[in-house]
């Protein structure tokens, strides 16, 4: 069967890359941020972000049974050619959306006013705690009706135009956040009110391409039709129970230690998670790249590529994992007390604590999208949610009953991980992408892990040697240690004969061919 939706290792690879050079960007200034708000507010007030961010990762879940079906219907529709069927999905779902914003939006007034009730908020910081909560719902209500005008981008894979918009909105943030913190004061309300300005201006710009590229993405009232509307609900259903699955996990954390503990191990924890908070963004964004590809091999029954797909992308995630944990497990302490002092060096133990769940997590790193292309979204959301309550009640013991504050809460989530992962991802990925254990060894675990192992070699070895190094010499060391992962990586790719590995070499040979020939030793 012909689709419309292009499958080709080049267009993936170019959109990832934009999607790294747009994290890269975002990482930057996130970095600089928080010191620099560190440096100059108190702790009660920085620990209200992750606080009330960990609030609002419900927000995009209770939508979820609504949006959740969306971008896998409309892509399974546009690689059949069925335009109608497009219009259809978008002429259903928007008023049942508009319905759920408004809403939506009544919800977040009456807990952005109470908010004092749901959350332990000093008395001097919640009219700001108030005003931030408002603004998050809003622009989440917002987004609600718009979100089948967006996808366009998502069918197309213009995923590169849809990361220059966000290096767009990032700017526009970074300029306005620029302004208030240097033109009028330094308040953590500051943040929320550029970061909410600059996904409005995302989402209108978003808007305004994806109606142009998918003109079917439109409404037309005479298609409305319920059983559609009760297919993507049901779809979306499940996909709900998985992202209630994954916020238990991501949101529950900051919430039990802001209960049970201090803001101080609050705010330990947020900084330790930045390395892997920036790190699952970016994997969420290069998966979604490729999440329109496996949606159309399993509509046209192209299962080799979802085979190639998988394996690959399971050892290309163990390589970008071990990649940051070394050096982190090495010199991490270290680089901590130069970025905040020596009163925030424990946040290295749980920075390594929490990158260790990507050793893992990531050998079945398509799991979910297999799950989602293959309409198996009921398994995936019953894995999900008992690893990730497992997790929950694992935190809760750590934190409230053995008082490990901010190393519990990571310890809780990677001592589930290790446990389900290999029992419950790992065999689903295997069984939707045909793959045996025997092919997971050979193509995943043992080229995955070996660059890593190499690099922690190395590095340890110099640690002995150097185990307080200058800033400079820090700075020197990691990258050492990257040019000796990336020789580990670029020779076991080599050696199983891996298409990005291939593409160096290929474009190698030719560079060397045209400067032998410039030389005059062409001939």
């Amino acid at each position: 069967m012909s689709t419309r939706v292009e499958v080709s290792n080049r267009l993936v690879f170019i959109n990832s890359a934009s999607s790294l050079v747009t994290r890269l960007i975002s990482m930057s200034v996130l970095i600089w941020l928080q010191r620099y708000l560190l440096k100059r507010i108190s702790a009660d007030e920085y620990s209200l972000l992750p606080v009330l961010y960990s609030v609002m990762m419900f927000a995009p879940l209770i939508t979820t049974v609504l949006t959740g079906g969306l971008g896998r219907y409309i892509v399974e529709s546009y690689a059949k050619h069925d335009d109608r069927r497009i219009t259809q999905i978008v002429s259903t779902m928007f008023p049942i959306l508009c319905a759920a914003g408004l809403a939506f939006m009544g919800l977040g007034c009456i807990l952005a006013w109470n908010v004092d009730h749901i959350l332990r908020i000093e008395p001097e910081h919640l009219r700001d705690a108030r005003v931030m909560l408002a603004l998050l719902m809003f622009t989440a209500a917002v987004r609600l009706p718009l979100a089948p005008f967006g996808v366009g981008l998502f069918v197309q894979q213009k995923f590169v135009l849809e990361n220059l918009i966000g290096i767009g909105a990032e700017l526009f943030r970074l300029s306005l956040l620029f302004l208030l913190l240097f033109g009028v004061s330094t308040r953590v309300l500051w943040v929320v009110l550029a970061s909410a300005s600059a996904e409005l201006l995302n989402l209108a710009l978003v808007q305004f391409f994806s109606r142009r590229m998918v003109p079917q993405l439109r409404v037309d009232r005479s298609l409305f039709h319920w059983p559609v509307a009760k297919e993507i609900t049901a779809f979306g259903g499940w996909t709900f129970v998985a992202g209630l699955a994954a916020t238990i996990r991501s949101s529950s954390d900051v919430l039990i230690l802001n209960w049970f503990s201090t803001p101080f191990q609050v705010a330990v924890f947020h900084l330790g998670q930045i390395p892997k908070n920036q790190f699952s963004a970016l994997s969420s964004q290069a998966k979604r790249t490729v999440l329109p590809v496996i949606t159309s091999c399993f509509t046209t029954g192209r299962m080799d590529v979802v085979r190639r797909a998988f394996l690959r992308s399971s050892r290309y995630g163990l390589w970008a994992a071990s990649l940051p944990i070394i050096p982190g497990l090495v010199y991490g302490k270290n680089a901590f007390v130069y970025y905040l002092g020596p009163d925030y060096a424990v946040c290295a133990l749980v920075m390594n604590v929490s990158m260790a769940v990507y050793l893992f997590a990531w050998p079945s790193l398509l799991t979910p999208e297999l799950a989602q292309a293959a309409k198996r979204v009921r398994t995936l959301a019953l894995n999900e949610l008992t690893l990730n309550l497992v997790n929950l009640a694992i935190t809760l013991l750590l934190v409230i009953h053995y008082s490990m504050g901010a190393i519990g809460s990571a310890t809780g989530t990677l001592i589930a991980t290790m446990i389900f992962h290999p029992l419950l991802s790992w065999r689903l990925g295997m069984k939707l992408a045909q793959v045996s254990m025997r092919d997971m060894l050979r193509a995943v675990l043992l080229p995955g892990f070996a660059p890593g192992i190499l690099h922690l070699v190395v590095l340890g070895a110099i640690s002995l040697y150097c185990p307080q190094p200058t800033l400079l010499w820090l700075a020197l060391l990691c990258i050492f240690g990257g040019i000796v992962h990336g020789a580990g990586v670029f020779a076991i790719g080599w050696w199983f004969e891996d298409p990005i590995c291939a593409v160096v070499i290929e474009k190698a040979k030719r560079v060397q061919g045209m400067a032998r020939k410039r030389l005059g030793f062409g001939r």
